[in-house]
């Protein structure tokens, strides 16, 4: 029989109250709950066993001729004579002959928090490994110290754990109560908000390297988080947090709050959509990570390491860094805004992802997960990298690059153009047209005048559904990087708007912006779909922006998504070099596939209203547009 004697000591060296960092960011509900995770490290011992009883287990992979939990059992009481403990009742034996048994470790009765042991028996009874972190030094602690009692009661110590660790749980004061529940160790927390179930109450051991003492366990199941806190029943003090819920955490300005003047950052924990990025934001599926990288989106910095930025790094995936437009060197908030650009992509592609911009359609990925088209291709995306914003994007299998710079703003600090999520999304959406019109194995297709404006138009126009506010109307004005440059009208001469005294392009102003250049050819074509939008959404709705909601056809609800969705449809249907008559026609056909034509008028009368109507005419001189602003017979 193997002994364990310096097993236990290990164990309890090393189960220690964590050390409580100081949070320096307003949100820190996050990194609090990190701060309390146990420091436990458990033993393991493997035992090498003969062949012959590895193959007498496998014979008869679930056929036990023995009492395996007994067999574990025992070798437990040998080893370790003074400790009390409980069988588990969750002990099975696996599919490959092996049985599996676990211990919790017990004192008069209670359990000790983080003191388990588990055996693994062979078929013919042979213990082939076992491991855990008990105490085994619980009769000496207890009888040295003064042993300390419960001096709170389970509601004050519920009250404590949601004020110490900032848990989103109201009517705390005024409206808790203690429920009684027939059994007088687990008391029940009812009256509260925020919370899908009742939290619970009872009594447990909490060990460190020094004590072991009381508390209360509280279980607290909420929207984003499923807590086990333990409390000191004798002091009030939160012990130690187990998180059933576990995933990435990003302090950003969230999804839909497009700069800092919208909304606040705060931290949003596991926001990945499993069926669009199945191996989570940090991995390949072959590759963890625990940095800014995973199989969608590489962050990289556009300066040399400094004194306030390598990789940012963390092993419990929680990206909290401090950040304040105030702030005049960029570099010294370089963590938050590569946390930004990953958050930010990252979402951008599981939306798209899940409005069909998949695999096969050329989407950026590490690994394609045998899903089709060409993989190795995540975008790359170096930021703080001179004072604008470029994107090149190459053919499906290399990855697209998206360069952002820090831009000066006249009367303040420069601004970081990461925060402008109007910036990024517009870079971003030009990888998804470039790679759609097309294909994926073609490149150049948007070289032309005509290209040029619809990828502009729509990179803009993409930007704007994601920045559009369910409170707002057709009257709403908006524009691009308005607050990167600190301009009111962005880097555009026009803003995106359905009102024609405000912004007067039509078809036939690009006969004269296509000679001149700017970026007004691209606010021609987003005003156009813009007017669909409006359209649309007196039909629809705008709909929520949070995540996209499919009907049982697979069209998405709500305008803002239907038309993004309409969008990624009608690049795949378009030629290479195509020209703006034949991106109505294509989006006019996208919904015609898609919905059966529901909105064919709706589109129609938004592009009639900028003069790409059913009788406009585009010639094949650089200034043959001709406008034409009649709507298809019908609508």
């Amino acid at each position: 029989m193997v002994h364990l004697q310096g097993f236990f000591y290990l164990a309890g060296l090393v189960a220690a109250h964590p050390v409580h960092r100081s949070p320096s960011q307003e949100n820190k509900r996050a990194a609090t709950l990190h701060s309390y995770r146990f420091d436990t490290i458990p033993q393991y011992t493997t035992i090498d066993v003969s062949r012959e009883s590895i193959n007498s287990s496998t014979l008869n992979r679930r056929d036990f001729n023995i009492d395996y939990v007994q067999v574990a059992t025992r070798m437990l009481q040998e080893t370790a004579p003074n400790v009390e403990f409980r069988v588990i009742d969750d002990h099975y034996i696996g599919a490959n002959g092996v049985g599996h048994v676990h211990f919790q470790q017990v004192v008069d009765g209670v359990d000790v928090v983080n003191a388990d042991f588990n055996a693994n028996v062979l078929r013919d009874g042979t213990v082939v490994s076992f491991g855990g972190s008990l105490r085994a030094d619980v009769v000496e602690v207890l009888d040295a110290a003064e042993v300390k009692g419960v001096s709170i009661s389970p509601l004050t110590a519920f009250r404590s754990a949601v004020n110490i660790l900032d848990l989103p749980i109201h009517d705390v004061s005024s409206g808790a109560r203690v429920v009684a529940t027939g059994d007088d160790e687990i008391h029940v927390i009812e009256g509260i908000v925020g919370c899908n179930t009742s939290p619970t109450v009872k009594r447990a051991y909490f060990s460190t390297n020094r004590d072991l003492f009381l508390t209360w366990r509280i279980e607290l199941d909420m929207e984003e988080n499923w807590l086990l806190a333990f409390v000191d029943a004798t002091t009030g003090e939160v012990a130690g947090v187990v998180d059933y819920t576990n995933g990435a955490s990003y302090e950003v300005y969230p999804w839909g709050s497009m700069n800092p003047t919208e909304s606040s950052r705060r931290v949003i924990v596991n926001p990945e959509n499993e069926a669009s990025s199945p191996f989570g934001w940090h991995s390949t599926g072959t590759e963890n990570y625990t940095t800014l990288r995973g199989n969608n989106v590489y962050v990289k910095a556009g300066f040399q390491s400094s004194q306030y930025y390598t990789d940012a790094s963390s092993p419990s995936l929680l990206f909290s860094y401090p950040y304040s437009p105030a702030i005049t060197d960029p570099q010294s908030y370089a963590l938050a805004s590569a946390t930004q650009a990953f958050y930010t992509l990252n979402k951008f592609h599981d939306i798209l992802y899940t409005l069909g911009f998949d695999e096969a359609a050329g989407n950026f990925q590490v690994s394609n997960n045998g899903k089709g088209g060409r993989a190795g291709d995540p975008i790359q995306i170096t930021f703080q990298e001179g004072g604008t914003a470029l994107t090149t994007t190459p053919l499906d299998g290399t990855s697209p690059r998206i360069q952002m710079g820090v831009w000066t703003v006249s009367g303040g600090p420069s601004r970081d153009s990461v925060f402008d999520a109007t910036v990024l999304i517009h870079e971003a959406m030009h990888c998804v047209t470039g790679r759609l019109v097309g294909g994926g194995a073609t490149s150049g297709c948007l070289s032309t005048t005509d290209g040029l404006s619809i990828n502009e138009g729509y990179s803009d126009l993409v930007a704007t559904l994601l920045r559009i506010k369910q409170t707002d109307s057709r009257s709403k004005d908006y524009t691009v990087a308005d607050w990167a440059t600190g301009q009111a009208v962005g880097l555009r001469s026009h803003y995106i708007s359905t009102n024609m005294q405000t912004t007067p392009l039509t078809f036939q102003s690009l006969n004269e912006l296509s000679s001149s250049g700017g970026f007004d050819v691209g606010t021609t074509w987003t005003t156009a779909v813009y007017e669909v939008f409006w359209n649309m959404a007196e039909m629809h709705g705008i709909g929520e922006v949070e995540k996209v909601t499919l009907d049982a056809r697979g069209v998405p609800q709500g305008a803002r998504y239907l038309l993004l969705k309409l969008i990624l449809d009608s690049e795949a249907l378009l030629p290479c070099s195509p020209h703006h008559l034949q991106g109505r026609d294509a989006l006019v056909q996208a919904d015609q596939i898609l919905t059966g034509g529901e909105n064919k008028c709706a589109i129609w009368r938004g592009f009639a209203k900028r003069g790409f109507g059913e009788d406009a005419v585009r010639g094949s001189g650089a200034k043959t547009r001709v406008n034409g602003f009649k709507v298809l017979s019908g609508c």
